[in-house]
């Protein structure tokens, strides 16, 4: 079969994840998570010029919860981009194309990087803001990357839904409990499964980090290995599912020793 039959992955990915990340950033649910982001930094920067005394634990979660938001809406605007061909009726011609099906996958999750690039800019702004005004805890600089990491995540999450539950009320729904459920105020070293967990030190934080992202390219194989499996997608879930299990282990072993409290 000649190469123009399959054009080569790498400038398809490249293409669709321009392509894709642009009408992430114009999609409608994206600016709705987006102004909540907003919104919630600025109650923290009102907060930091009104108080006497503000601090970063008592201020600043207004600004961190409003970012987990706007990575949840994140997740409803990819699975609605990875649905499109089914809201317009062209899966057939889609399927057609010359670029398999994974590629556009993996053209939609790179595409997620956009949004993941504009939040994080944005909690960079709110940590430097919150330096000049209040004692910010170092580790604190580690919450940029993990947002970054964290919109990753949860966009992968989106296509795993549109790829296995394709319903535009499933994302919602996900998005929906994903607010309302949270592990109880009394740490516990389970909770560092949550994708929503700030750990206390550099190490545990940075292994919370790895463990995202892993969980993000375990995601994303799970997404584009449908409906056939190629060894491309078996081989990075075997090694991103290795690397979540690893991580885990790390994390729960170390964010509540046996003697001192939970690093949570």
């Amino acid at each position: 079969m000649n190469s123009s039959a399959n054009p080569p992955m790498g400038p398809v990915v490249t293409a669709l994840a321009v392509a894709e990340g642009r009408h992430l950033l114009a999609s409608r649910v994206f600016w709705s998570g987006l102004a909540i982001a907003l919104l919630g930094t600025g109650v923290f920067i009102r907060s930091a010029l009104a108080e006497e005394s503000p601090t970063w634990d008592d201020d600043a979660w207004t600004m961190g919860v409003s970012f987990f938001l706007a990575a949840i809406f994140v997740m409803v605007a990819v699975n609605r981009a990875a649905l499109r061909d089914r809201r317009e009726h062209a899966v057939e011609q889609h399927e057609a194309l010359p670029a398999p099906r994974s590629a556009r996958v993996a053209g939609l999750f790179a595409g997620a990087l956009w949004p993941a690039a504009v939040t994080s800019v944005l909690v960079g702004g709110g940590v430097l803001f919150a330096a000049t005004r209040l004692d910010v805890p170092a580790v604190s600089a580690l919450f940029v990357i993990h947002n970054a990491v964290l919109v990753l995540m949860l966009g992968a999450v989106g296509l795993v839904l549109a790829t296995w539950m394709p319903s535009p009320f499933v994302a919602p729904v996900v998005a929906f409990a994903l607010f309302l459920i949270a592990p109880g105020e009394t740490p516990a070293a389970w909770h560092v499964i949550w994708p929503f967990a700030t750990l206390e030190t550099w190490g545990l934080a940075a292994w919370h980090i790895g463990y995202l992202l892993a969980l993000a390219l375990l995601f994303a194989a799970i997404a584009s290995g449908r409906p056939d499996w190629r060894r491309g997608q078996t081989i990075v879930a075997l090694m991103s599912g290795v690397a979540v299990v690893v991580s885990l282990t790390v994390l729960i072993s170390g964010v509540c020793p046996p003697r001192g409290p939970c690093l949570l």
